[in-house]
């Protein structure tokens, strides 16, 4: 890809010149790795910079070039993936960025959805964390067609609080390292 071709897609998309000249002072090689994946997936300003700055920090972390980053074999599988739609390749693509950027956050998120699938609970009863494991709270949905139903999984769930691996939950969720959190279990 050429200078001007950048320069012409970012124009088109309504870039600041900021963003372009980022984009520009990167190596030949990997701004034309993002150029290629940008055009695919109709790539947007904001959805650029976080690329940007997650591969840049992905690199600087792992000693890699970006172009290597957007190369892997995670990255390429979901941008060549037939079944997938633009909007789903660049959602699977940016998660696949994000977990590799944010690898504590990732094992805390993994850990968590670990825990509430080992507590079994009925499908009436869902437990939620928010994307991120932003505001650090925990969502519980009850899904009830009579008092009496309701009634039963209220109980249910009232039994699972006193579960150690709830606990451990909203350790994970206050920010508490995996390993923190099992070592509270068992004190």
């Amino acid at each position: 890809m050429t200078e001007t071709e950048i320069r012409q897609y970012a124009q088109s998309r309504g870039f600041h010149w900021q963003t372009l000249e980022r984009w520009l002072g990167w190596s030949l090689a990997a701004r034309n790795a993002l150029f290629r994946l940008a055009v695919d997936l109709k790539v947007g300003e904001n959805q650029l910079r976080d690329f940007m700055d997650w591969l840049e920090e992905i690199a600087l972390r792992e000693q890699l070039m970006i172009e290597d980053i957007l190369g892997s074999k995670p990255v390429v599988n979901c941008a060549s993936d037939p079944r997938l739609g633009r909007a789903d390749k660049l959602k699977r693509i940016k998660e696949e960025l994000r977990r590799r950027r944010f690898p504590r956050l990732t094992e805390a998120e993994n850990a968590i959805w670990t825990r509430i699938h080992e507590l079994q609970l009925p499908s009436d009863i869902r437990l939620k964390v928010p994307p991120g494991l932003e505001g650090g709270k925990l969502a519980v949905e009850l899904t009830a067609s009579s008092h009496d139903e309701f009634k039963k999984l209220v109980i249910k769930l009232a039994d699972t609080v006193a579960d150690h691996r709830v606990r451990e939950i909203f350790a994970l969720l206050a920010g508490h390292g995996v390993e923190a959190q099992s070592q509270a279990t068992h004190l």
